[in-house]
């Protein structure tokens, strides 16, 4: 009688990683089973996964369009340049300043994502954050003719405030 078939591997056996065929490895994915060394993988509550399989599964997260992605862009723009427009009047005061400039940028995400009704892209942050600058920088050049410093770290934290609202909005 011969020995009964199994779907393991034995000790003998060496496998390799499914995107690194010259690293021997015998850990799997919980998911999909498929082989991964140890820079593929990636920890999660329920054990190791594949980062294709950790992709799949963020992908169910994000239903942003095309359509989204231009209204994000067009409300950071708008908003950028609101941005600047509202540091420039405020001139040297600092401090009203240091606070404006997140406040505007968590507004503006705020605006881009009920406009969406909250679908995000993977990167819906990133063109929100993008818009901000370039309105900014645009709207900064149109009406100074130039930047300053402040000016810069302004538009610097309401994008880094855009980002970031995207960021933990669920």
């Amino acid at each position: 009688m011969s020995p009964p078939i199994s779907d393991t591997t034995s000790q003998d056996e060496i496998t390799f990683c499914a995107r690194h065929p010259q690293r021997d490895t015998g850990l799997r994915c919980n998911r999909c089973e498929r082989y991964m060394c140890a820079e593929c993988a990636v920890r999660t509550p329920i054990g190791y996964t594949c980062r294709e399989c950790v992709r799949g599964h963020e992908d169910k997260f994000y239903a942003g369009t095309m359509t989204d992605y231009t209204l994000v862009a067009v409300v950071g723009l708008a908003g950028g340049a609101v941005t600047s427009l509202l540091t420039m009047l405020i001139g040297g005061f600092v401090i009203v300043g240091l606070l404006l400039a997140p406040a505007l940028g968590t507004v503006i995400a705020q605006l881009a994502l009920r406009l969406t009704r909250r679908r995000r892209g993977r990167y819906s942050g990133l063109v929100c954050a993008g818009g901000v600058v370039a309105g900014g920088l645009l709207g900064s050049l149109a009406m100074s003719g130039g930047l300053g410093l402040f000016s810069l770290l302004y538009l610097a934290l309401a994008a880094s405030a855009a980002y970031t609202r995207f960021r933990v909005s669920i």
